[in-house]
């Protein structure tokens, strides 16, 4: 049984591209994000002594192998990252009854990206493996009582890196800074269910231009180098998540 809660936030991944920004926001009051070696998501063991030894009020679940290549080379490690890890902490949450409210961050990878304007009660069809690892998680978040699934893309205007970008992919991606503050908002905010959290439709190049000088290009220019398949317009309908911030100034 947990003691008194101390309003506690764990946040998993913080070594990947959104927990070190989460971090380094400072935006996040009572913040423990441990290291992989203090928490190791993939044994259930582990999860429980933790959760229950630091009385966690909140979980913002970043953690995962994101790398769109490396899930589609190394799908066990894939699967026991994004998807055993994320039912690891489902199972701990129910077996125990722990009052924890669970954000999930997912992708917009778990629609099939080819039409565009995808709702949250669209259809999830993901087109490669990383998408499929995040809409099989997804359905164990579903198993809790309190829980918030946020589907978006992001990018960090400070790590771009590639010199090309197409002008015929299109996305909501969002700057990862602007994707912190709705975090942020939504973490103390009642929402149960599932929120496409983005921007409006826009092109891949058009999204990055703004940051670095870089050159467009046609989409077969990137996926000709690729052995998967990547969407070429997974643009989500955001009106839900434009609802709840219109009412707000961040």
């Amino acid at each position: 049984m947990q003691s008194k809660k101390r309003n506690l936030i764990l946040l998993t991944g913080g070594s990947g591209n959104l927990g070190a920004e989460i971090i380094k926001s400072k935006k996040f009051n009572n913040l423990l994000f441990p290291s992989k070696k203090k928490l190791n998501i993939t044994n259930f063991f582990n999860v429980k002594d933790f959760l229950i030894k630091n009385n966690i009020n909140k979980i913002i679940h970043c953690a995962c192998l994101a790398r769109m290549k490396e899930c589609e080379k190394f799908k066990k490690k894939a699967f026991l990252i994004n998807v055993k890890g994320t039912k690891n902490f489902v199972e701990v949450i129910n077996k125990y009854h722990l009052k924890i409210r669970f954000i999930y961050i997912s992708s917009d990878a778990v629609y099939s990206g080819k039409n565009g304007n995808y709702s949250e009660k669209s259809i999830c069809k993901p087109v490669n493996y990383y998408g499929l690892t995040k809409y099989l998680a997804e359905k164990e978040v579903k198993k809790l009582k309190n829980y918030l699934i946020i589907r978006t893309r992001f990018f960090n205007k400070k790590r771009i890196k590639f010199k090309y970008s197409a002008i015929d992919s299109f996305s909501s991606t969002l700057e990862v800074s602007k994707l912190i503050k709705y975090i942020k908002y939504l973490t103390n905010l009642n929402y149960i269910g599932t929120l496409n959290v983005g921007s409006k439709k826009i092109s891949d190049y058009n999204a990055y231009k703004k940051f670095k000088k870089i050159k467009p290009c046609l989409r077969n220019r990137i996926i000709s180098k690729l052995n998967f398949k990547i969407s070429s317009d997974a643009s989500m309908n955001c009106k839900n998540f434009r609802r709840i911030f219109n009412k707000i100034n961040i």
